[in-house]
């Protein structure tokens, strides 16, 4: 089985790259940013001896509690390979699955030693009898046994699991304390991004550490030094500061062409309609709120950018127009997941808003829709069937007859990657060619090439899964290099260690592309 990602230069050793959020994750309390109540109680119960035999610590995502079960157990003695088990209940939630962690437990008792650590991420995922299964055990642990259960949402937690730990609440990382903490990144990183960048990708985070290291890293590897806020819309999918204005000045000239026109053009750079309905919406309601509470920055934590962009907006709509745009935009996010053309259904809205003196009927729309797709043309449809027929036929045949010649070598894969990324980075949307920069390519013995993502990395995983253009470009372009058919398949892993290389992957990358 092949495995190199890249060669290491002078060296005959491969190494894969490790994502920021991994390498600089927080290794001892000192390091772990934005939650000091709680590193001030565990600090003050490490030194005292007192810690208890079961936590829960519940927030949001990506603060940091993960990060400092794993510091607790560094700071207890604890072997990270033999002392410490994570264990993700959102798929380890059924009752035979903590029958077995309590079984393993029961062993650990009958030899005890120094202190052992189990940590149990996505807790509230656990069923109700798994739950019970682990009370008894959570309640009478093994003297050396520390739990940590960790949860997103604590009030699907048991109240019974609740009464047996200490619950410590995590809260949101405040935008100065992520905005520091990618300074120092950036410096350790040669990543420089201008403060105003910094800010953007601090606030779009939502007070998550570990999505802000993403997309800063997302950032630069895509755009550089020189990446700008339109070029994070594009990352996170959503439409640039100067098209919403675009948008908002249409609706005080009744300019429908220009309204479609742009959203033509978001279309073109990757953006589906929920992306496009999700950016009017925070723009809309952020309007609301500085119409309303202009001097309350509570309800607005925004950017400077965005800031400005709501003031300039606001000018251009007044309180009736907001009243009727903010039921339209209630309505139709209830209803376009479901809508047979979403499409369809963003573009009649902005219609609505921009005149609405048309008053479209959304159904009437949608029954003359369907009866001109129901309109029987069964002479145009037999010929498009046998033509695609044949074709298929034609290439069925040539698949057989050069089949023996389509067969390729994979051992110089990683001489092909970087050219692979290199087309990516001309034909696809920069916000998916992105997503590439940050995936591990490995070929396995049947050329299947399966592109592994940080486990924790929810977001990058869900967009490859659903974006089959992105697979339909690698296979067409793997063909095209190495003239080998493959599949390309998305799977997760979990870290797989230090880099060791003094050159980093995106270097190569950046070596590739000059």
């Amino acid at each position: 089985m092949y495995t190199a990602l890249y060669r290491v230069e002078k060296e005959s050793i491969t190494t894969m790259y490790e994502a920021l959020y991994r390498k600089y994750r927080p290794k001892s309390l000192n390091d772990l940013v934005g939650q000091e109540e709680a590193v001030s109680l565990i600090e003050k119960q490490i030194k005292q001896e007192t810690l208890n035999h079961a936590y829960l610590f519940s927030g949001p995502r990506g603060v940091g509690k993960t990060s400092l079960a794993r510091i607790i157990a560094v700071e207890l003695g604890c072997d990270p390979v033999f002392d410490i088990t994570e264990i993700d209940a959102a798929s380890n939630n059924k009752v035979d699955d903590i029958r077995e962690l309590n079984e393993s437990i029961n062993f650990i008792a009958s030899s005890p030693g120094k202190k052992r650590v189990f940590i149990l991420d996505e807790v509230h995922m656990l069923s109700n009898a798994a739950s019970n299964a682990f009370l008894k055990t959570l309640e009478e642990p093994p003297q050396h046994i520390v739990f940590i259960l960790a949860t997103t949402e604590p009030d699907r937690v048991l109240d019974t699991i609740k009464s047996r730990t200490t619950h410590i609440v995590f809260k949101k990382i405040a935008t100065e304390t992520i905005v520091n903490s990618l300074q120092k990144i950036g410096k350790e990183e040669g990543s420089i991004l201008e403060n105003e960048i910094l800010e953007y990708i601090a606030i779009e985070s939502d007070g998550s550490l570990r999505d802000a290291i993403n997309l800063f890293e997302q950032a630069f590897s895509t755009f550089g030094s020189k990446a700008s806020l339109d070029d994070i819309d594009t990352i996170l999918g959503k439409v640039a500061s100067k098209d919403l204005m675009t948008i908002i000045k249409s609706i005080s000239t009744q300019d429908t062409a220009e309204v479609l026109s742009v959203i033509k053009k978001n279309y073109n750079k990757g953006l589906q309609p929920l992306d496009i309905l999700g950016s009017l919406s925070n723009l809309f309601r952020n309007i609301f709120y500085f119409k309303y509470l202009p001097e309350d920055s509570t309800f607005l934590d925004i950017s400077s950018h965005e800031r400005e962009l709501v003031k300039d907006a606001n000018e251009f709509i007044n309180a009736k127009e907001l009243t009727k745009i903010l039921d339209m935009l209630d309505e139709v996010n209830q209803n376009i997941k479901t809508a047979p053309s979403q499409e369809l259904k963003l573009e009649l809205f902005l219609l609505k808003i921009v005149k609405p003196q048309l008053s479209t009927d959304i159904k009437s729309v949608s029954r003359r829709l369907d009866i001109l797709e129901n309109e029987p043309n069964v002479v145009k449809k037999k010929e498009v069937k046998e033509v695609l027929e044949s074709e298929v036929k034609k290439e069925e045949n040539i698949v057989e007859e050069n089949e023996i010649e389509k067969k390729g070598d994979v051992g110089d894969f990683d001489v092909f990657w970087p050219k692979i990324l290199q087309e990516a980075k001309l034909n696809l949307t920069p916000r998916k060619y992105s997503y590439l920069t940050l995936v591990k390519p490995l070929v396995d013995e049947d050329n299947n090439l399966s592109l592994y993502v940080d486990e924790d990395n929810e977001y990058l995983i869900s967009e490859l899964q659903k974006s089959q253009d992105i697979k339909d470009f690698i296979e067409d372009k793997f063909f095209d290099f190495m003239n080998v058919e493959t599949s390309v398949l998305i799977k997760t892993q979990k870290n797989s260690g230090k880099n060791t290389d003094t050159k980093s992957y995106q270097e190569n990358i950046a070596d590739i592309f000059e």
